[in-house]
């Protein structure tokens, strides 16, 4: 059976090929990266099919010359065609922007990075297990719900960075990922969620079947009128709330801190995230890194690009840089975000007795709000008892900033799979108090 092809040759050879079409006097940095995917399709007749997807390497050529540089797309750029991409560029070079600092200190010091494991997803073996996998996810369901298809997969993604000043950097990261979508009886109501994880058997089955049956519940017609205070929300709606949260504050900056029951933190090279790459786009190492902490003040983020203030030094660079083919420089970003857990909490802890547990958490208006750091969310929700679903709640609304949300929260339990995007977010059961981010039945 097919499996992932491993290129970071290919990428390094192009970058070399940058290199040597250079002209004296001029320096060169190139990025490229890729991200590429097998995914085994199961229907509940037992039909499957490999998809296979095998991405070129894309990413940016940054042309440096006295003291000036200048960012070039380097979409499918390959080794016969790097001359003349540094061609094209060159008679641009007045609209790029005054060189940055060469000299700025790393706040995280390099290292190898997380690697591809030695043996990957045996995929043939996986299409012998889809029954299994599918009874195991089947345990956390209810009477009337079932698997209706179920996708295993196995994602890699290659980066590499060489530039004129002799840095020379690979790395891969590997991991897979298992879908499930559960439907009804009669197949009109499907939902589907996703784990993540570095090995297949590291996910937590029977939990992902309970998630699933609350999803399934939640997403149905709400009957039940929510009127407490505290809700659960479930790990995919946690990594649907972060995802936002952490591009709010990227853009809008914490003004008015608050004490917190947990500390926002970026996992950096985290083997267990969708994003844990050893360095970002401009060549610095990536680490750990707290985001906002449990006094609620946020620690900033540089890339070459970002300021100092005035009379003070430059911050050290933190591994926070992303390529955007759309922008004409690296844009500021984060990797594998995740709140850390409070004592004692577990996932069964936060869903004992009668409570009301969110399922789904979709932005309203976020890009209306962002000028000014606000936040809203629809909220769909299940009425549970020990984690067992029972009618879905009616939709609710919540609203506020980003340090709002994050102060709501009074309970976190552990990490159990983080979730793709651009910023890759880890999603866990926690609970929040939403009495307030104004709270409201949707409709009322």
């Amino acid at each position: 059976m097919k499996t992932l092809e491993h290129r970071l040759g290919q990428a390094l050879a192009v970058a070399e090929a940058v290199q040597s079409a250079l002209r004296p006097a001029e320096h060169a940095a190139t990025f490229l990266e890729r991200t590429a995917r097998r995914r085994l399709v199961c229907d509940a007749t037992g039909k499957k099919q490999l998809l296979v997807e095998e991405p070129p390497f894309s990413g940016f050529v940054r042309l440096e010359r006295d003291g000036r540089e200048l960012y070039l797309n380097a979409g499918r750029l390959t080794a016969p065609s790097a001359a003349r991409l540094l061609a094209a560029g060159r008679p641009l070079f007045h609209l790029g922007s005054p060189a940055a600092d060469r000299d700025r200190a790393h706040a995280h010091p390099a290292d190898d990075g997380p690697r591809t494991p030695a043996a990957g997803l045996d995929m043939a073996r996986a299409a012998e297990r889809t029954d299994e996998l599918t009874a195991a996810v089947t345990t956390g369901l209810l009477p009337g719900q079932s698997v209706a298809a179920l996708h295993v997969g196995d994602v890699l993604r290659e980066s590499v960075f060489l530039d004129s000043a002799a840095a020379r950097l690979q790395d891969q990261c590997y991991g897979v990922e298992l879908t499930a979508v559960v439907t009804d009886t009669a197949g009109t109501h499907a939902v589907s969620a996703t784990r993540y994880a570095t090995a297949l058997d590291d996910i937590d089955l029977p939990g992902f079947g309970r998630e699933l049956a609350l999803l399934h519940t939640g997403m149905g017609t709400g009957t039940h009128t929510f009127t407490g205070s505290r809700v659960v929300f479930t790990p995919s709606a946690v990594a649907q709330v972060l995802r936002a949260l952490v591009n709010t504050i990227l853009l809008n900056p914490v003004a008015d801190p608050a004490p917190l029951a947990t500390t926002l933190v970026d996992e950096g090279p985290r083997a267990a995230g969708y994003g844990a790459v050893a360095f970002d786009c401009e060549g610095t190492a990536t680490g750990v890194t707290r985001l906002v902490g449990r006094d609620g003040r946020q620690h900033a983020l540089a890339t070459r690009k970002t300021p100092s203030r005035p009379g003070e030094p430059r911050p050290p660079l933190t591994g926070h840089a992303w390529w955007n083919p759309l922008k004409n420089f690296p844009q500021t970003t984060a990797g594998n975000v995740r709140l850390t857990p409070t004592p004692d909490t577990t996932a069964d802890s936060l869903l004992a007795g009668e409570r009301c547990v969110v399922v789904d958490a979709r932005t309203l208006g976020v890009e209306e709000f962002r000028s000014g750091g606000q936040l809203a969310f629809r909220l769909l929700a299940a009425q549970a008892v020990d984690g067992v679903p029972g009618q879905a709640c009616t939709p609710m609304s919540v609203e506020g900033s980003a340090i709002d949300f994050l102060a709501a929260v009074t309970a976190v339990a552990d990490t159990v799979s983080y979730f793709p995007g651009q910023i890759s977010a880890g999603g866990a059961y926690l609970e929040m108090d939403i009495t307030g981010i104004t709270s409201k039945v949707m409709g009322s």
